[in-house]
This record gives structure tokens, sequence and C-alpha cells, in this order.
């Protein structure tokens, strides 16, 4: 992936990175330090798992893009990405994976503007945050509010990982590279970012009507088995492949994830 040139621009307001030909599969990325998608980390970290798609299909990641007002929900969020599909792709309804608070976004997005979603994939995301998520990111966002940078970091990066694997040492990483990572003029738009998922629940929506595929991990922090299962019964054309002993990020890790992916999107 860190090999493969990335073209770089906006769709609509969205920044976006891109790799591969062909029909385009758009990819809202998961909640990230950094507004837009100049980091390289990012990028790599978002269409890895992805890349054996890209001889066939266009990867298309969009981030957050910088200076969203305090208050903005996921509502007017999912409808910068309709706008930027629109306005930005020429195919109509396209392939959508949502990742992690991407996912949530892509839930509204499909909800309401299914006429821009052709079929939607959903990783590490459910129909709402479960309580340990929740929780979790509430105090991100917090202490970004509240200008503990380092803090904020250590919080994100420690709630990543469950105790018995290393949790203190994350969390010291975290404290650690804030700073570094969390550059002052991104911390507002995290914030709202976290602050909009926070009221997002799937079963308050219209119904999604594209075909839909849940890949989660049974041990995802974040979520839970019992909240994947509930999306895929409110979602009707939906399956659910949860993965055992795969967690919120190592998911994506896992190689039948990989096919599962491949076989799910390849055909264009």
């Amino acid at each position: 992936m860190t090999r493969t040139p990335v073209e770089r621009g906006t769709l609509g307001v969205l920044p976006y990175g891109a790799i591969g030909h062909g029909p385009p599969i758009v990819v809202v990325a998961g909640l990230s330090p950094t507004t837009g998608v100049g980091s390289d980390r990012m990028v790599a970290a978002t269409l890895g798992p992805l890349t054996a798609l890209a001889p066939a299909r266009r990867l298309i990641v969009v981030n957050r893009r910088p200076g969203l007002p305090r208050g903005m929900t996921m509502a007017q969020l999912a409808a910068e990405h309709a706008a930027a599909i629109r306005e930005g792709l020429a195919a109509g309804a396209v392939d959508v994976v949502g990742i992690s608070t991407g996912g949530s976004i892509a839930q509204q997005l499909a909800a309401d503007h299914p006429d821009v979603v052709r079929r939607l994939v959903l990783v590490s995301t459910a129909c709402r945050l479960g309580p340990v998520g929740q929780r979790l990111q509430r105090r991100v966002g917090e202490l970004i509010r509240a200008g503990r940078t380092r803090a904020a970091l250590a919080a994100m990066t420690g709630g990543l990982v469950p105790p018995w694997r290393g949790r203190t040492v994350a969390r010291a990483v975290g404290f650690a590279v804030g700073p570094r990572l969390l550059k002052s003029a991104d911390l507002d738009d995290m914030a709202t970012t976290i602050e909009a998922e926070d009221e997002f629940d799937l079963a308050r929506l219209p119904t999604v009507g594209a075909p839909t595929t849940v890949l989660a991990g049974s041990e995802d922090r974040f979520y839970s088995p019992d909240l994947f299962a509930e999306t895929a019964r409110l979602i009707p054309d939906c399956r659910l492949e949860l993965f055992d002993g795969r967690g919120h990020v190592t998911v994506m890790m896992d190689r039948r994830f990989r096919a599962a992916i491949r076989d799910l999107l390849a055909g264009g």
C-alpha cells in the first residue's frame, strides 16, 4: 500500500485519497486524529486491507473536512457525503464501505440518501455504540474540548486494547505522541464527529434498503455481538459475518476478512 501512488483531491467538500481503477468503492474512514487525507498512515491503514480489490475497482477513502461547526449532526455529515458522491462521481449509486465511526455515517447515508448507495459493507460498526464505546468516546471528546490533548489520545489508544493485551503501554504511547498526532486545527473537528456519533441510533432512522453485510469481531469492545446481530435485524437485506477472537481493529487484519470483502466487492 505504501508504494502505491495515492491520488488526492476533494469530492464536493470532502477530502479523498484514491487508488486503483474501475467502478468506484467509497470507503468512509473511521475516527482519526487527523482531518482530511494528508496522512499517509491513515490512508494506508484504511485502504491496506482492501487493496486486493484495487486492480479492478477504484478505492476512494473519504475523511472529515476541516472546519466542522460544533453541533453538526450525523444526518448533516451524511448529507455532505451524499452530495460528494452525486457531484464528484458520475457512477450514480456506488458501493460504500463504512469503518467504525465511518460505518455510522454510512448507515445514515444509506438510510437518508438511498439513491447513492448500491451496496453497503459495515466494518467494526453497529446500529449504535455500545456502552463501553460510548463512554470512552464521550471521555475523549470531553478531554479534547478541555484542551487535554495528551490525555485524550491516551484514552483513545488505550480504549482499543483490552487490559490483558497491553492497555497500559497503549495509553503511554498515546500520551507521548498526542501533541504530534492531534494538531490543534483537527481537535474541534474530531470532537464534533464524536459528539455527532454519540447521538446516532439506526433504530430511529428510515429503513436501509441497500443490500448490506456486517463484518465484525466477536471481541470488539466498542460494540458487541448482540449489537451486531441487532444491526442485521434492523436492515432487511443484511447478513452478519462475525470473526471469532477478533477485536475492533484486528478484524481487518484477518485473512478471512480480506477474503470476505474480496468476494463481496471484487465483481464491480
